[in-house]
């Protein structure tokens, strides 16, 4: 795999990146036919076969989106290399990407990240973890995600730029837990291709069944990018860690609100901040769409 390109708080835009992730209502599919067996992948999964409000349909083998893949076996490595991958888009801040890299997918493959300093501790100005309900957990992830259509503009921009001026797709779309920083921003490649909101909830929601991330989080110390570390997500209330630990509708629907709050539509969204311009989606359409 190529060197990272490694982007800063500037306008520059990055070279090469890909995002995805799924969900079985909206396309008629066995859920399980998304998620590949691979037996060291967190919440890895294809999120193409989603039909498209002018009947077309987002094809298959093109975006991949997951968490965390420094723990794939040889034979994962393999697997994942033999689906053409072109592009890693990595969302995860420097510290994580130094202490869980990710494998090497082969010369052919361009990786890209960046190096501005994200919202490193989500949980850290709560009072004790033990002292955290669910009510105040939710909130948190609510405003989390509010924040999101700014704290990421960068990341999806670069994203976008990628898939359409770089390398292109097949690509995988990461962070640590491959929910939150990555749900939302396969909901925007999504949206921008066409695919209608309750199919990218559906899409979002599949992390609660593709993966078990209490589970995942025993072996994980990172805090999945939510919160200091992993003990402080242990710690908290169980009701309190479900809630952290959840993909849940009310999040990214505040993300969405966020964005019509502050730029009307999406779409306008899309054009004046992240630079999806109709040249632009054309070439993704052209790329990532079956034809009707």
């Amino acid at each position: 795999m190529t060197a990272p390109v490694r982007m800063g708080a500037g306008p520059r835009v990055p070279r090469a990146c890909i995002a995805l992730e799924t969900s079985p209502l909206p396309c008629d599919h066995d859920p399980m036919t998304r998620i590949p067996e691979l037996q060291g992948a967190c919440n890895f999964r294809d999120f193409g076969g989603y039909a498209t409000i002018d009947g077309r349909r987002v094809r298959w083998g093109r975006l991949y989106r997951s968490g965390v893949m420094h723990r794939f076996t040889e034979a994962d490595r393999a697997q994942v290399a033999g689906f053409g991958v072109r592009l890693v888009c990595d969302l995860r801040r420097p510290d994580e990407r130094a202490s869980q890299p990710n494998p090497d997918f082969g010369p052919g493959v361009s990786s890209v990240c960046w190096d501005e300093i994200q919202d490193s501790a989500l949980m850290q100005s709560l009072p004790e973890p033990s002292a955290v309900d669910r009510s105040l957990a939710r909130k948190v992830m609510i405003r989390h995600y509010a924040g999101m259509p700014t704290r990421l503009a960068a990341h999806v921009r670069g994203m976008f730029h990628a898939l359409a001026h770089g390398p292109g797709s097949p690509m995988i779309l990461h962070c640590t837990a491959g929910k939150d920083r990555t749900g939302f921003s396969a909901a925007l490649l999504l949206s921008a291709l066409g695919v209608p909101r309750d199919a990218i909830m559906e899409d979002y929601l599949l992390t609660n069944a593709s993966v078990d991330l209490r589970a995942r989080l025993v072996k994980d110390e990172s805090g999945f990018g939510l919160a200091p570390s992993t003990r402080f997500i242990m710690e908290l209330q169980p009701e309190a860690r479900e809630a952290v630990l959840a993909a849940d509708a009310d999040y990214l629907r505040a993300a969405f609100t966020a964005i019509e709050v502050a730029h009307g539509t999406v779409d306008d969204y899309l054009r004046a901040v992240l630079g999806v311009d109709d040249a632009t989606r054309e070439t993704l359409e052209r790329a990532m769409l079956e034809p009707a």
